[in-house]
């Protein structure tokens, strides 16, 4: 639907994406304010001991500290890529009952067997014969997302709790640098990664909305 020059087709999805780039700045922000107040806390302890570096009791407090901060990672960018995939998801699902609705198709994206990315990508592309995506580069980002939020979502972000094939996959991105670490065997992944994925989510699902919108122009 229309009004004026105003194309309302899809906005709740659009300002869902514009909410989450606002979230995920947010929580960077958050996690540098935490670090800084919780830095300035061990200091004035360790002042008001007046300890130094030959003393246990400094080791144990920057052991703290280190132990608090190292987490971060995987509370608030864990929970956000979590929320991130669940938009993806959705925006990708609302897209397809439009366009079956336009094709009056009777299968639903439900109906295929597999996990969602491997059902959406066979129904757009042999039920609805709609790209669900335009570059395979980005599909493989948007399937690392996949990966990670299952990681957080059904083991807390835990490595030894998860299935062989996502353990190899995790365990390759560490070895290749992509901004994924180990802490302890929890998962613990980088501001870039996350923006990155962000980013791929994001440009796949703005493209797809807008080559809908093209699709369904009178």
């Amino acid at each position: 639907m229309k009004i004026g020059k105003i194309d309302c087709r899809l906005l709740d999805a659009s300002i869902e994406l514009d909410a989450l780039e606002e979230h995920l700045r947010l929580i960077e922000n958050q996690m540098e304010d935490i670090e800084r107040t919780e830095r300035n806390k061990t200091e004035a302890y360790i002042r008001k001991e007046g300890l130094c570096p030959n003393d246990p009791e400094w080791q144990i407090a920057w052991q703290k500290y280190d132990c608090r901060i190292d987490q971060l990672p995987r509370f608030f960018r864990g929970t956000f890529l979590v929320v991130l995939y669940a938009a993806y998801e959705s925006i990708v699902t609302e897209v397809g009952h439009l366009i079956q609705d336009k094709q009056s198709q009777k299968k639903k994206i439900n109906d295929l067997k597999g996990d969602f990315l491997e059902r959406a990508k066979k129904y757009y592309k042999h039920i609805l014969k709609f790209d669900l995506y335009s570059e395979e580069k980005v599909w493989q980002q948007i399937r690392m997302l996949s990966t990670l939020r299952n990681a957080f979502a059904h083991a807390n972000g835990r490595l030894e709790m998860l299935n062989e094939k996502s353990k190899k996959k995790i365990k390759k991105w560490e070895k290749e640098k992509r901004g994924i670490s180990m802490y302890y065997g929890y998962i613990i992944c980088e501001a870039s990664i996350v923006a990155d994925i962000f980013g791929a989510v994001r440009g796949s699902l703005e493209d797809l909305i807008k080559r809908y919108k093209h699709w369904d122009e009178p």
